[in-house]
């Protein structure tokens, strides 16, 4: 049975084995002149990642395996040092493989400095959160004497400005959306700015107020519209969940959901209770709404 049903998972996945990934850049044999190279191919239909491989000088000879890893997009930026190298690519689903394609290139030296991509590690690109203090991190451009980091507000106000030699800075966040950016120096060349966006929103959302079916009411209709308010709050999104129970303690679940008013629901005869709380896309809650119960005679 087992092994029907991975049989049966196979079936379900593309076959990409006789498929070929076709690289895009640096072309093959190039001589580059900064130390920050972006490696691309065209993406493959029905692959899931792509298993991407550096090697010095060769993968015939290699006497270093400067990266291998599993990435999702068809894109890859890596900092290296001046020297011989040669890169490959294939891609991987859940049960296939292609075979691997394959380029050399050489770093002659870092004269095209202003070339290099700061490439921003914490936090992640349209980051929500309710944690104001951040560790904002890059990683590393070889030959960089200084980086120069931005943050700006969403009226594109310059909140903080400063230089650093190192690649990471903490920083704590008034409430609201942010651009933060960061640009290397060498002393005589800077790179174009890499910038992320964050918003804070530490608030809490308004408790609902319940208003039907009323507190205590009774129906002879097992079709229930219930139906409550809230005034939102300015930050990230918020989203109501009801719960509903069979007893006052409010220990047996009947059921929950994730609902908008009106929201409406088939139950069976009986007693119910419920409430309403407020949630939001940066890990706040309310409070709990006041318990209304109901009949269904």
């Amino acid at each position: 049975m087992l092994g029907f049903i991975s049989c049966e998972e196979i079936l379900l996945v593309d076959d990409i084995s006789k498929e070929e990934v076709v690289l895009v850049a640096p072309g093959n044999n190039v001589a580059l002149s900064s130390t920050g190279v972006t490696l691309s191919w065209n993406a493959v239909e029905g692959a899931d990642k792509y298993q991407l491989q550096i090697a010095i000088p060769n993968f015939d000879a290699p006497q270093q395996l400067v990266l291998d890893s599993l990435v999702t997009k068809n894109s890859f930026t890596q900092q290296l040092n001046i020297g011989k190298y040669e890169w490959r690519v294939k891609a991987v689903n859940s049960a296939y493989e292609t075979a691997y394609t394959k380029r050399s290139f050489e770093i002659l030296n870092n004269d095209d400095f202003q070339n290099n991509t700061v490439i921003l590690l914490t936090p992640s690109n349209n980051t929500i959160t309710k944690t104001a203090l951040q560790k904002l991190s890059w990683d590393p451009i070889i030959g960089a004497a200084d980086y120069q980091l931005q943050i700006l507000d969403e009226n594109n106000t310059l909140v903080k400005e400063q230089s650093t030699a190192a690649t990471l800075l903490n920083f704590t966040f008034d409430e609201g959306k942010y651009t933060w950016k960061v640009r290397a120096s060498n002393g005589t060349a800077q790179t174009l700015y890499t910038s992320r966006s964050i918003l804070i929103d530490s608030k809490a959302p308004n408790t609902p107020t319940l208003s039907s079916p009323a507190n205590a009411s009774s129906t002879t209709s097992t079709d229930i519209n219930f139906q409550w308010s809230r005034t939102p709050i300015a930050g990230s999104t918020e989203r109501d969940s009801i719960y509903v129970y069979k007893e006052s303690a409010l220990i047996n679940l009947n059921f929950k959901d994730k609902a908008t008013s009106p929201y409406n629901k088939t139950l069976i005869v009986g007693t119910y209770y419920w409430l309403v709380k407020s949630f939001d896309e940066a890990g706040n809650e309310s409070a709990r709404s006041t318990v209304f119960n109901f009949t269904i005679n």
